[in-house]
């Protein structure tokens, strides 16, 4: 019986890899943007799209009401859905395409992430004076 193929990292050529779609959204007042990279991933390439994408949506993907209640929230549950594939591979061997992706920091220690606490504070802003009567 033959064994299957294995595949390798679409970024550096490095195996074991798992097939993946991470994926960033951008909210703008009146527009939206969607960025998407898939294909078999390692370990470590895997973790730093993931990280960068999630960051980015983090940051800039809140801006547009449909974007704050559906598009960022569901982009970010399908990164943390795709990302628990690619953490559960061993480190990858050596590379044959180029170097790897370096993963950086992550994403609860990146500064940008934290814009996403501005519609959040807002919203709660809003629900408590809405509370309160209005003062």
């Amino acid at each position: 019986m033959p064994q299957p193929a294995l595949l390798m990292c679409r970024f550096c050529g490095g195996s074991p890899a798992a097939d993946v779609t991470f994926r960033a959204h951008r909210g703008l007042v009146i527009l939206m943007g969607f960025r998407k990279t898939d294909g078999p991933m390692c370990f470590t390439c895997g973790l730093a799209v993931y990280r960068a994408y999630t960051t980015h949506t983090l940051s800039q993907g809140w801006w547009s009401p449909l974007s704050l209640f559906l598009f960022a929230p569901l982009t970010l549950v399908r990164n943390l859905l795709a990302v628990r594939r690619v953490r559960r591979l061993p480190a990858p061997g050596p590379g044959t395409l180029g170097p790897r992706y370096d993963p950086g920091l992550p994403v609860h220690r990146r500064p940008r992430a934290y814009v996403a606490l501005v519609p959040v504070l807002w919203l709660l802003f809003m629900i408590v004076t809405g509370l309160s009567g209005g003062a």
